[in-house]
């Protein structure tokens, strides 16, 4: 998904359910004082919808960058193992060829 996109799709219902909430209430006959509160508790239902779906995404995207920072600790963790074992592999290698050519060379000498 994009950097954007879940704001986009935010913005895009937004403005759809001010769409579609606007031509209910311009298409149902009302007298102006009716229309006028109308549109006014509608403006303050959609306010608050409006900030409970961005109290939602901000959650959302809080419990997404915990989840990107605990997936990041056990890469980092994993890595640190392999690196630990690779090291500890490369040093037995490096002690048996040691033990290997010290041998070799105690037994060309003569005793």
């Amino acid at each position: 998904m994009s950097k954007n996109g879940g704001g986009s799709f935010f913005l895009g219902f937004l403005v759809g359910v001010m769409a579609g909430a606007a031509a209910a209430l311009l298409l149902t006959p009302q007298s102006g004082e009716e229309l006028r509160r109308s549109i006014e508790q509608k403006g303050v239902e959609l306010k608050d919808e409006a900030t409970r779906l961005a109290e939602d995404a901000k959650a959302q995207a809080q419990r997404m960058a915990e989840d990107a920072k605990g997936q990041v600790a056990y890469v980092q963790e994993q890595g640190r193992i392999v690196v630990s074992d690779t090291v500890r592999k490369a040093q037995q290698t490096i002690d048996d060829t040691q033990q290997k050519v010290s041998g070799a060379g105690s037994e060309a000498q003569p005793g």
